[in-house]
């Protein structure tokens, strides 16, 4: 690897562009003045720390895939929701589609999380002479060391393993000879920044200071890198079925994707960090689920829609619709012409009915002639479609107006020309925003981690580290309450005699609709090992028709064919990164069974160029690598496989030996 990260243009300036400053968190142009200058004044500082926070929702954004006006997030790249129909940044369509590659992978987290370390950086370099009292100063190094760890999560995600580069800042043209870190050295480093932040930080701010980092943030944080680490993704423990990062791996690469040669203990221990750092978050009682009793789930609902809220441990603060302008349907200025994100009929289903069964489970009352009623409340606080009301401005007045998506529908919102899958995304949407944006918004906040997450994380450890316990399932019925389905006959929906696997199964499922379009079910399916099902799929919407008499009828139909890629369950480094002299990055991807011709390139630790040696035959181990003095690093790339198609490498090389 040459240089871990593309640089900012000023050493001080992250954003380019600023904004009516509502709050502390508004990122602040200040690309006219030099490093001296910035940490020289206090209030600079902290509009320096502030682009720094300006970052934290990147990945959790709707509109991370984007390009002329079609915009979508990580939703579209997994079972949740189709994607824009003609986005040329069609990353999420190479995940669906199985053919990502490092050649035309997005390269925005790599990028973005080294750019904003090496902001961190530079912060912490100078905070110790900056004109700060004590405790304003720590609190300043608390936020920052939080947010590197919060950056390297995002990597970590990603990646697997990656380069760590300390407190180093590394110049624009200074090669960077950090090697890739092993996954355990990166989730303890993630750890260790957690903690070293959480003994500088507050457990709470006043409310203009809401969205600051908390003691909180940084216990939940912890949460989430413990429950990942522990995930069956990331464990080699000899059960592992099919194509995973750890099988492509070879002995050498092992440590950088995950734990080699896990054991029974060594994998429950990992599940006990993650069960007892979700359980310090709880024990704190400073957080709770955002509950309004009537009507039931308008709890749910406003933990997304009102900026202040028990619920929320991080959180990042948004003056706007930029979520209504990317989910709204078009009557309500949303985005037109399919340019947005639409769930499909499969998370759809997925919501049990207000009795908390599933909409196959006998007993349940689900009627296919009226499939959304008596639903889970949750779903209409997620997904809207056809009659779902939205505010709309007429004239002078504003009316709560029905959406009309059935097919023959006389509006832009119809099936078919405004969404693909007959559905749009209502998640954190305000009811009351009306197409002309004449009503007032205010501000709101993005739930990065929340209580409900917190206890679902400490659901899945309890279960994997003690099995279906009630205190397994208390989580489970806590979050289903707040939701407005029924107690029934006190689990609401629930069966309490649960084995592990049901109760497992039960909790993945009651994350995916409880955390919908909340950048985690891409993730989980992936740590859980069960895209391989998920994610190969054909998946469908709904298509209403409007009959003469004033009914409607409900027709499924197909969208789109998701095939899984085991390549995929890690991203690629991108290839301009593989690519670079001065330094090497190893491959999350290894060459398949097959491939007819390799090439190895090798770099001494003296500096100097590539030395490529060509091999030919099978897939290369670990004897393949022969030693050679002073190379510490070797990346190696399938040329050519038996179909004839390229695999992942550093440089393509015929049969012949001819580029």
């Amino acid at each position: 690897m040459n240089k871990a990260y593309c640089f900012i243009a000023a050493c001080i300036a992250l954003v380019a562009v600023s904004c009516k400053k509502q709050s502390f968190l508004d990122a602040v142009a200040i690309t006219d003045l030099n490093e001296q200058t910035v940490f020289a004044d206090s209030a600079r500082t902290m509009d320096f720390l502030a682009n720094i926070y300006s970052g934290v929702d990147f990945a959790f954004s709707s509109r991370r895939f984007n390009a002329n006006d079609n915009r979508t997030g990580m939703s579209a790249a997994c079972d949740e929701a189709e994607g824009p129909v003609n986005l040329s940044d069609n990353t999420y369509l190479q995940f669906v589609s199985g053919t990502v590659n490092p050649s035309t992978i997005k390269d925005d987290v790599y990028k973005t999380s080294y750019q904003y370390v090496r902001a961190v950086n530079q912060l912490l370099s100078h905070v110790d002479t900056a004109k700060f009292s004590a405790s304003q100063r720590s609190r300043v190094k608390g936020e920052a060391i939080f947010l590197r760890g919060w950056y390297y999560f995002l990597l970590l995600k990603h990646y697997g393993g990656v380069p760590i580069v300390g407190d180093t800042i590394y110049e624009r043209n200074q090669p960077i000879s950090t090697q890739r870190a092993t996954f355990e050295q990166t989730v303890n480093y993630i750890i260790s920044q957690c903690d070293q932040a959480q003994s500088l930080l507050s457990k709470g701010y006043g409310a203009l200071d809401f969205g600051r980092i908390t003691t909180g943030a940084c216990m939940g944080l912890k949460s989430r890198v413990f429950l990942y680490a522990a995930s069956p993704l990331y464990s080699d423990d000899n059960t592992i079925t099919g194509q995973t990062p750890m099988t492509m791996a070879n002995e050498t690469t092992k440590p950088l994707v995950g734990y080699p040669n896990t054991t029974s203990a060594q994998a429950k221990e990992r599940w006990r960090l993650a069960l007892d750092a979700a359980q310090a978050v709880i024990t704190t009682g400073d957080y709770g689920l955002n509950d309004v009793e009537t009507p039931p789930g308008i709890g749910f609902y406003r933990t997304f829609t009102n900026k202040l809220n028990k619920e929320l441990i991080f959180a990042r603060v948004d003056v706007g619709q930029r979520v209504e302008e990317d989910w709204a349907p078009p009557t309500r200025r949303g985005l037109p012409n399919m340019q947005g994100t639409y769930p499909y009929q499969e998370l759809v289903d997925a919501f049990p009915m207000k009795n908390g069964k599933a909409i196959t489970e006998d007993g349940s009352g689900y009627d296919a002639a009226n499939p959304y009623l008596n639903r889970d409340p949750r779903l209409n606080f997620t997904v809207c479609y056809n009659l779902t009301k939205k505010a709309l401005f007429v004239g002078s007045n504003i009316t709560m107006t029905p959406i009309q998506i059935y097919f023959s529908s006389p509006t832009i919102d119809r099936v078919g020309l405004g969404t693909p899958t007959g559905y749009y995304v209502n998640k954190m949407l305000r009811d009351s925003t009306d197409a002309n944006y004449l009503l007032s918004y205010g501000e709101r906040s993005y739930p990065l981690i929340r209580y409900a997450e917190i206890l679902l994380n400490y659901a899945e450890a309890k279960n994997e580290v003690d099995g279906p316990s009630s205190n397994v399932l208390e989580k489970l019925e806590q979050i289903r309450e707040r939701a407005g389905i029924d107690k029934g006959d006190g689990h609401y929906g629930l069966n309490p005699n649960m084995t592990k696997e049901q109760m497992r199964d039960a909790i993945q499922h009651e994350r995916r609709i409880e955390l919908a379009f909340e950048e985690h079910r891409f993730w989980d399916v992936r740590r859980w090992k069960i895209a391989p099902t998920t994610e190969n799929k054909l998946m469908g919407g709904m298509q209403v028709q409007l009959q003469a008499n004033g009914t409607y009828t409900y027709q499924r139909f197909s969208v789109r064919q998701h095939t899984f890629n085991p390549k995929t369950y890690l991203w690629a480094f991108p290839q301009h990164e593989i690519s670079k002299p001065g330094g090497l990055i190893e491959l999350n991807w290894r060459s398949v069974e097959g491939a007819a011709d390799y090439q190895i390139s090798r770099k001494s630790s003296g500096g100097g160029d590539f030395v490529p040696v060509s091999l030919s035959g099978g897939a290369l181990t670990a004897t393949d690598l022969p030693p050679v003095d002073g190379v510490y690093s070797y990346t190696v790339a399938a040329i050519r496989e038996e179909n004839g198609e390229s695999s992942v490498g550093v440089q393509h090389i015929a049969q012949d030996g001819a580029d």
